[in-house]
């Protein structure tokens, strides 16, 4: 008897047909871990972002001692529960007020935005995009104010892939713990 000492072209074909199939299985393992890996990166970048923003917002208005205006209406109280996209507060006789202002896909200070524009803005398809409103019990303007505000940061891209794009809102309720009323 002769031996056969080569494969048949259908064991070669069954084993290029198998390696095919473990790099296609193996290279879209690949392609969801890196997917998943940006969408955890822009998640975790806009709720840094947001929480920053939130948070200086926040710390000014504890520290402020009136609301001066809220879209750019002067406010006597807030017992009218005045809402707008700006908030104007007084932080002190000596340190003047602080202008919080969404506009241009942006919540601004005193002109300088809060985020990184180039890669963050706020969420203008939603209703309440950005918004400040000053609370107040009726009939009391001297109880102490509480000032909501709110707003949905999202990521700037104009990509159509799902791990791209991420969206995520923000609202609190402060308040103003230096109240000195009129």
């Amino acid at each position: 008897m002769k031996k056969n000492k080569g494969y048949t072209v259908i064991e070669l074909l069954a084993v290029v047909t198998i390696i095919v199939s473990v790099t296609g299985i193996i290279a879209a393992l690949i392609t969801q871990t890196l997917r998943g890996s940006s969408k955890t990166n822009i998640t975790n970048q806009v709720a840094q972002v947001g929480s920053y923003t939130a948070s200086v917002i926040t710390n000014t208005i504890i520290s402020a001692e009136d609301v001066v205006a809220v879209d750019g209406n002067n406010v006597i109280d807030c017992t009218q529960n005045p809402t707008g996209s700006s908030i104007e507060l007084l932080i002190s006789e000596q340190e003047g007020t602080v202008l919080y202002q969404c506009a241009n896909d942006t919540i601004s200070s005193n002109s300088a935005s809060l985020i990184d524009t180039t890669r963050l803005k706020i969420d203008t398809n939603t209703p309440s995009a950005c918004y400040f409103t000053c609370l107040q019990q009726n009939n009391d303007p001297y109880t102490p104010p509480s000032i909501e505000f709110g707003f949905t940061l999202t990521q700037k891209s104009d990509t159509a892939l799902f791990e791209n794009r991420e969206s995520a809102p923000f609202t609190t309720s402060v308040l103003m713990r230096n109240y000195q009323p009129k």
